[in-house]
């Protein structure tokens, strides 16, 4: 099935994150000051849910990664009559709207998120039947999801995070707002966005939920005054509420999220908006003190799954490709590969010759290939004469080192969007010795440096559901050529994207 209009149909890298997100921000928060400052006394106000028999916190020991499930309902019942986002039909019980694990790894100090489409078709835990992940939570509550996430993706889950609409508003407003600058105005029906102007926005709690919400009716005027409609739909919502989870966290730390005091009577404010699962503590919430204590919003790893368009009767779904998602999966697993543990056979590599000598390209491929590589047909690079480089997606870092072993001169890595059928593809530049006769080991040959903002470099992909321009990463050239301000034709997905603020930056207060 192809995708809709303006949407890639395979995406490999980081991008999408949730409403959930804020939640996630304040239990963090909580933690960074050290969870004993507040006792089991405010601890206790938290509304919790009994997931014991579900979750695997019991199988923890002291320094053990977690994954914490957060999750947004598609609840507006806290939210007043006549407000934009009840205008919508009503459904039976609590759908998860959005959808995330985030683990952290206190030994490294590592905080990664995986995104999960609301809309994966996948078997439901306890069921004979197949439905879109997010009717898990309406069907059999929390635990059902934490089932069926497990049972399909084989990621223990050891915490539980549940916020909704009302909920996320409040957590809004508990940060005083999240500053987004909008490179141009823009504005959706559905949820009541209204950004009059090009200009730099704090956010306020209906205007951050007007924001991250809309999926079929985000618009945004060009220089003529004509409005243009976000082809993206789910994806560029997505892309949205990534950017929103780094601001939102920035602003959090700029308010005084790491100072004991503030941070007192931010979850004062915050609390009720919340709920957890059973076994939180304040054993749990010293577990994140760690890694958030010093944690820098641009060093969130962010994670998605590789699926397709497809249709289910009259439904419009996604699927899960399970080969091109499953380095990914390792990860939120806690199973980390290894280059000396994968085998060439397992990795499919293209060549782009670089050095501008006929033939070169070939050469190199066969010579992959005779060290057990899968390999493509090799082409010719867009650019020549420069250095060796290793391009690889993220969640293929073992990948791109094995790769690396067996070249025999210096390479250096870029972690981007890789398409066409590779996993790996290598571009040869003026300093290429050649394959390598035998692979060097791997402790001799430097690690990629993850970053994390890969960057797209492929047309037929959506640069503006990253949310890269977030002045807070590391920007690569693929993702300056993303930027939004530069962005002056509708059909170039970075016309839609908002950014961060840059320092200086006024930015007006809305709702």
């Amino acid at each position: 099935m192809s995708a809709p209009a303006g949407a890639p149909s395979r995406r490999s890298w980081p991008q999408r994150l949730l409403i959930a997100a804020n939640a996630f921000a304040l239990v963090a928060a909580l933690s960074t000051a050290g969870a004993l400052a507040f006792g089991n006394s405010r601890l206790a106000r938290l509304d919790r849910l009994d997931l014991s028999n579900d979750l695997r916190a019991d199988e923890l020991e002291p320094g053990d990664p977690q994954n914490y499930l957060v999750v947004g309902i598609d609840d507006a019942s806290g939210l007043p009559e006549g407000d934009p986002v009840r205008n919508r039909e009503v459904v039976a019980g609590q759908l998860s709207d959005t959808i995330m694990v985030v683990r952290v790894e206190p030994d490294t100090g590592a905080a990664r998120v995986l995104s999960i489409p609301r809309d994966l078709w996948v078997p439901i835990a306890d069921t004979d039947y197949e439905q879109k992940i997010n009717s898990a939570m309406a069907t059999g509550g929390a635990a059902r999801l934490v089932r069926t996430i497990e049972q399909n993706f084989g990621i223990p889950i050891h915490h539980f995070v549940q916020v909704d609409l009302a909920g996320f508003r409040e957590l809004v407003d508990v940060v005083g707002g999240v500053p987004v600058y909008f490179p141009r105005p823009a504005r959706a029906a559905s949820t009541g966005l209204d950004i009059p102007a090009a200009g730099c926005y704090v956010l306020g709690p209906r205007q951050a939920l007007a924001f991250v919400r809309p999926r079929k009716d985000y618009r945004v005027q060009d220089a003529d005054g004509t409005w243009h409609v976000d082809p993206g739909g789910d994806f560029s919502r997505q892309g949205r509420q990534q950017l929103f989870i780094q601001l939102s966290l920035r602003q959090a730390i700029s308010k005084g999220a790491r100072n004991p005091n503030t941070l007192r009577r931010l979850v004062d404010l915050g609390i009720e908006s919340v709920r957890v699962d059973d076994a939180w503590s304040p054993d749990v919430a010293l577990a994140l003190a760690g890694p958030f204590r010093e944690f820098d919003p641009s060093e969130l790893e962010r994670y998605q799954l590789t699926v397709t368009d497809d249709w289910a009767g009259s439904q419009s779904i996604l699927r899960l490709q399970e080969d091109a998602s499953e380095p990914v999966l390792a990860l939120f697993r806690g199973e980390g590969v290894a280059p000396d543990s994968l085998d060439p056979a397992e990795v499919t590599l293209q060549v782009l010759n670089g050095t501008g000598t006929r033939g070169q390209g070939g050469d190199a491929t066969d010579a992959f290939i005779a060290a057990g590589f899968e390999a493509l047909v090799s082409t010719d690079a867009s650019e020549l004469g420069g250095v060796t480089t290793v391009r690889y997606p993220a969640g293929l870092e073992a990948g791109a080192r094995l790769v690396a072993t067996w070249i025999a001169g210096p390479v250096v890595y870029e972690e981007t969007t890789v398409s066409g059928g590779a996993d790996i593809v290598v571009v040869t530049g003026s300093d290429w010795q050649g394959v390598a006769s035998s692979a060097r080991d791997a402790d001799d040959v430097p690690a990629p440096t993850t970053t994390t903002e890969p960057a797209d470099t492929d047309d037929d992909q959506t640069t503006a559901t990253d949310g890269s321009t977030d002045d807070t990463t590391t920007t690569t050239e693929a993702e300056a050529e993303a930027d939004p301000d530069d962005a002056d034709d509708p059909d170039d997905p970075a016309f839609f994207l908002a950014r961060a603020p840059e320092s200086g930056e006024e930015c007006t207060p809305t709702e």
